[in-house]
């Protein structure tokens, strides 16, 4: 009797000890996606740390993944260790808009780097002006220089006419030798003073035309670059523009993608398709985007999902897709070639079956 007792004790014991005690798995690693917004918001810390302006953007970013981070850990399973597919999409909203965040922050600590090294190079491009108005002065020298060489040529030819003379004076009369080998001996001498001159001055203009040379290569090098970072810094700018429509932004393989809820646009029937007002606004914001930045044009792509399958097939979203299109180049007045529509269907799924409305989706993909 008392050894049942105590056996019953003992399982009874291991029961509350196997309830109270914390679950042992082997928790799998932080999800991609997760993972990737970790390293954004602390890249962008890094990149935004040395300007105080951007210090609220950080913070925004660091709550966003702080949050994203809690919920993962909140609604991993006791014993699984894997994430709740229920709270999946929120944990992914989360981390979608601190990556995003992040990546505002970074295009904007980008756009700063480039205004201090296109401020720097317009310092060295001002410099480098400044020298090249110094040796201007010197071709302009250079230029006083080849006239005298010119004069100091016609006195050589002067003098080599007057040698001349003087020989056939010599071979004539044959008198005054002496004298006369005097003065021929002394142009001479003047002449050769002169080719040397000569042979100087061409030597110095040689020199500077290299300098010059030199000099307008390193200018053309350095408004090269200046157009490059200008060129640079307005895809940041249109990137970070694109950041500010509200959507999901994600890179895509044709170009630079944001995605709303459908239902976020557009109202739609069995019998017709018309804008939510959200939808006009953005349909306006895009339409503006487009006009800013007209190096763009649009691919715009309509996704369905669910029950009936009629109202979500091609031939539904296409319609849909070709409504959109034409509201767009209508609030922007823009050219039929800069908006292509496409209604996808049910093919491309973003999220599980059960997120109906997530799948059911907007796409406007600018392609440069």
């Amino acid at each position: 009797m008392k050894a049942s007792f105590l056996i019953r004790l003992a399982l009874a014991t291991l029961l509350v000890t196997a309830l109270t005690a914390p679950a042992i798995w082997a928790k799998e690693p932080l999800p991609d996606f997760l993972e990737t917004a970790n390293t954004a918001v602390t890249t962008a810390a890094t990149a935004g740390g040395s300007y105080p302006e951007l210090a609220d953007d950080i913070l925004i970013a660091k709550n966003s993944i702080r949050n994203a981070n809690i919920e993962y850990d909140k609604n991993l399973g006791a014993f699984s260790g894997k994430l709740d597919t229920k709270a999946e999409p929120l944990v992914r909203q989360l981390a979608e808009t601190a990556r995003l965040q992040a990546s505002l922050v970074i295009a904007k600590a980008g756009a700063k780097n480039q205004d201090k090294e296109r401020v720097r190079l317009e310092g060295l491009i001002r410099a480098t002006k400044a020298k090249i108005k110094i040796f201007d002065d010197l071709v302009l020298q250079a230029k006083d220089l080849k006239k005298q060489s010119a004069d100091q040529a016609a006195k050589i030819a002067s003098l080599e006419a007057k040698v001349s003379s003087l020989n056939a004076e010599l071979a004539a009369k044959g008198t005054a030798m002496t004298s006369s080998g005097q003065k021929t001996a002394s142009l001479l001498k003047a002449l050769d003073e002169q080719k040397k001159a000569t042979a100087s001055s061409e030597q110095r203009v040689a020199a500077l035309t290299g300098e010059l040379e030199a000099l307008k290569q390193q200018t053309a090098q350095l408004q090269a670059s200046g157009e490059q970072l200008a060129a640079e810094k307005r895809i940041k700018e249109f990137e970070a523009e694109v950041g500010k429509l509200g959507g999901i932004v994600k890179a895509t393989a044709t170009g630079l993608g944001v995605t709303f809820p459908r239902s976020q646009l557009l109202k739609t029937t069995s019998k017709s398709t018309t804008l939510t007002p959200g939808g006009t606004t953005i349909l306006s914001k895009v339409a503006a985007l487009l006009k800013a930045y007209p190096e763009y044009r649009i691919k715009l792509r309509v996704h369905g999902f669910g029950q009936p399958t009629r109202n979500e097939d091609i031939a539904a979203t296409d319609q849909m897709a070709r409504f959109s299109r034409e509201a767009l180049l209508t609030a922007g007045r823009l050219e039929p070639a800069t908006v292509e529509a496409l209604g996808v269907g049910t093919a491309e799924p973003m999220y599980s079956k059960a997120n109906v409305e997530g799948n059911r989706r907007v796409e406007f993909i600018f392609v440069k």
